[in-house]
């Protein structure tokens, strides 16, 4: 059986590299933060279940608004790495 916490950092990456596509390069240095990729990925996955639910739309805000810092957050980390391999 595969470890759950991969899944989450395989589907988190995908989602990132889909958004950023200009990121894919650097995606073999995405391991330097597996835990926080891992709670990109699960947020996305709950905002996404919540908004095929149609359920509570405050929490769905919620969640939209997590999934949007966290995507910064990891996004200026690869900006840091893309900046060091200049």
């Amino acid at each position: 059986m595969e470890n759950p916490r991969f899944n989450s950092f395989r589907y988190g990456l995908a989602v990132l590299l889909m958004r950023h596509p200009r990121l894919r390069p650097y995606a073999p240095s995405a391991h330097w933060w597996i835990e926080d990729i891992e709670n990109y990925g699960d947020a996305v996955r709950f905002r996404d279940k919540l908004r095929a639910e149609g359920g509570n739309k405050v929490l769905l805000k919620e969640y939209e608004q997590r999934c949007l810092e966290l995507e910064e957050e990891v996004l200026s980390y690869f900006g840091a790495s893309v900046h060091d391999r200049s």
